[in-house]
């Protein structure tokens, strides 16, 4: 008996060494695998741990802002890209400088610190980290095609910082107002369209999420998951469409299959990015999208001219005749040449370049107003649905040989896989016959104006059209959007509305032959022009009554869309903006303010030394916060060492055109 348990505990001791040694043995084979990948100004750090699954954090100096999350793609065939073993990896630094053919910048400096983590699956992560933030995708190389059942893209926040969440409600629209909540107070069941922003607060710590280089592939909106996390959602892949043979519907899905992304096994897919700041005017000038963005197809682009447009969509095409008894009859119900001929003639007089159709244009006189425009050196762009341009074969080159110039693009309204291929098919087409075009009703921009920068405009904004159902484009919502939405691109905002109300007394408004009002001041509205990001900037409202005020059109007939240099000024999320952009020898200064009135100092020290500036000041006038209307100007020198104390009054702003003046002499403020 004796014997037989001593031989026991010698088999049982044998089977625990040898459990012991392949634990450890397995341990060593399977223990985590740690790399970090630093911004070049040491400033930001992400570090990724490899176990079996990939996770990742992001650091911001020692302070923790997003926590160990983890990161995959789920194929149908049930690999699971992120869950396999590292082959090797390699690291890249690029320090250069990106040319930019239109934007705020005509340069960027890319800067960047990246790492390329092989698996032995056949797949790769890459990672980048720059100093505006930090960014990582996918690269796959499998034989055939592949299904995504779903990705995985965890954010586990450090605290609870502060969201500004674009909620929605569906997958059909990505013009958002924001809600603002602490992370943790958003239920499982509520998402985002993306950017969106994270503060973290009793500090200066601030996140943007978003994505770049989106193509093939659904776009990207963002779930609360309780417990200040979150993580990413996308439209699953549609099977059925509504009106499938209906060229004028959007093809809204009726039923999908559980999947997001059928596609080829060797890609890339999108970068997700993590914009970064402890400054809040830095992210005015964060173009980390862009230059994450797929590089610029197009080698002939001369015939892209970004610049104004006259507009009669937003005020119904009402005119006033007690300022121009020559007004044609005018209103929606008398859209044709001789009205339209009327806008060609204003836009021509004030050098603004374009004229848009919005909807209600006819084929029968195009072409007649295309002729007569060109010899008033004004370009015509038109508006259509986006099915039109992708199943109407030939339209965009009819448009053409019409003469028009450039085309607005409406009623995207999807962004599931298949909705995400159109924008680059239609900028192809369009850029095939050397037109413009502008996207309305379309998912954020994921830096596709990089990629095509004949896409001047997208909207994905409450923009001054939101003046007609509904309250959103406040001014609170000018000094938020710029902060998130803005990181994605361009908007199509429209902008220009003399029809100024208070918060009070503003009431939307959608009757045909009554033109909507806008909230905030008058100086508000213009700097928008200085502001917002939009390559074509629209005059929304009628041309007479920009007639009434001739400060003010000349102001509109100076002020470019494009820039040499962007230099924010001085700036807090939510409350105000002062921001500063040049175009050739010309600086333009434009401030706004949110419900809330704001005392701000401009500080001229961005100016060449050495130098007079004539600066030409557009502000709120007395009392402008009761009576928005009210606008003052005024015409100072100043120098790189001037400062000026302005007022904006409860949703108010101002503009300043800056002109250097030959010779040195004195200011008018020190």
């Amino acid at each position: 008996m004796k014997a037989k348990t001593v031989t026991q505990g010698l088999v049982r001791g044998l089977v625990q060494g040898l459990c012991a040694f392949l634990f450890l043995f397995c341990f060593q084979q399977i223990k985590a695998v740690d790399y970090e990948v630093v911004s070049p100004n040491g400033e930001l750090k992400i570090k990724l741990h490899i176990n079996g699954s990939t996770q990742y954090e992001i650091l911001q100096g020692e302070t923790s802002l997003i926590g160990v999350s983890t990161i995959a793609l789920n194929l149908h065939s049930g690999l699971v890209v992120g869950a396999g073993t590292v082959k090797s990896t390699e690291t890249n630094s690029v320090n250069t400088t990106l040319p930019v053919l239109i934007g705020k910048n005509k340069t960027l400096d890319e800067k960047y610190n990246e790492r390329i983590i092989h698996f032995n699956e056949n797949y790769d992560l890459i990672i980048r980290a720059y100093n505006e933030g930090i960014a990582y995708r996918w690269k796959t190389e499998l034989t055939g095609n592949i299904i995504i059942d779903d990705e995985r893209l965890e954010y586990n926040f450090s605290g609870s910082p502060t969201t500004y969440f674009p909620e929605a409600d569906n997958l059909e629209h990505w013009e958002k107002s924001y809600t603002v909540n602490t992370a943790n107070r958003f239920s499982a069941s509520r998402y985002a369209v993306t950017p969106v922003l994270f503060s973290w607060p009793n500090s200066s710590h601030k996140i943007v999420i978003a994505e770049a280089d989106l193509y093939d592939y659904p776009g990207l909106y963002i779930q609360a998951t309780g417990n200040n996390a979150m993580k990413g959602m996308w439209a699953k892949y549609p099977e059925t469409v509504e009106e499938p043979d209906n060229i004028y519907s959007n093809h809204k899905p009726l039923t999908r299959y559980n999947y997001i992304a059928t596609t080829t096994g060797t890609r890339t897919f999108p970068w997700r990015v993590f914009a970064v700041s402890n400054d809040d005017k830095s992210l005015l000038n964060n173009e980390l999208v862009y230059l994450l963005a797929e590089p610029q197809r197009l080698t002939n682009t001369d015939w892209i001219v970004p610049g104004k447009t006259a507009w009669e969509w937003w005020h119904k095409a009402m005119l006033d005749p007690s300022v121009d008894p020559n007004v044609p009859a005018y209103g929606n119900a008398n859209l044709g040449f001789n009205l339209y001929k009327y806008y060609v003639d204003f836009a021509a007089k004030n050098n603004i370049q374009y004229l848009t159709l919005d909807a209600g244009w006819s084929e029968s006189y195009i072409k007649r107003l295309c002729d007569y425009a060109r010899g008033k050196g004004v370009k015509i762009i038109v508006w259509t649905w986006a099915s039109v341009p992708l199943e109407e074969a030939g339209w965009v080159a009819k448009q053409k040989r019409n003469g028009v110039s450039g085309a607005k693009i409406d009623f995207f309204n999807r962004n599931d896989q298949i909705a995400m291929t159109w924008g680059h098919r239609i900028a192809q087409e369009l850029a095939d016959s050397e037109m413009i075009g502008i996207f309305h009703g379309c998912p954020v921009p994921t830096g596709l104006n990089r990629t095509f920068p004949n896409i001047l405009n997208f909207e994905a904004i409450l923009g001054n059209e939101e003046n007609f159902w509904r309250k959103g484009c406040s001014p609170d919502y000018h000094v938020q959007f710029p902060f998130i939405r803005s990181l994605a691109g361009p908007e199509d905002f429209t902008p220009g509305s003399m029809r100024n109300k208070t918060k009070t007394s503003f009431q939307p408004v959608d009757k045909d032959n009554i033109v909507p009002s806008s909230q905030g001041t008058r100086a508000h509205e213009l700097s928008m022009y200085i502001v917002f990001d939009q390559w074509l900037g629209f005059l929304c409202d009628a041309p007479t009554e920009y007639m009434k005020y001739p400060d003010i059109l000349d102001f509109l007939a100076h002020v470019p869309t494009v820039w040499d240099k962007t230099v924010p000024l001085d700036a807090q999320l939510g409350e105000y903006i002062v921001m500063a952009k040049q175009t050739g020898k010309e600086w333009y200064v434009g401030g706004m303010s949110s419900w809330a009135a704001h005392d701000v100092t401009v500080d001229f020290s961005f100016l060449s030394p050495g130098t007079s500036w004539q600066a030409a000041i557009l502000k709120d006038g007395q009392n402008a916060g009761n009576y928005p209307t009210r606008y003052a100007g005024d015409t100072i020198t100043v120098t790189s060492e001037s400062r000026l104390a302005l007022n904006m009054a409860q949703g108010g702003g101002f503009v300043i055109r800056l002109t250097e003046v030959e010779e040195t002499g004195e200011t008018d403020i020190k």
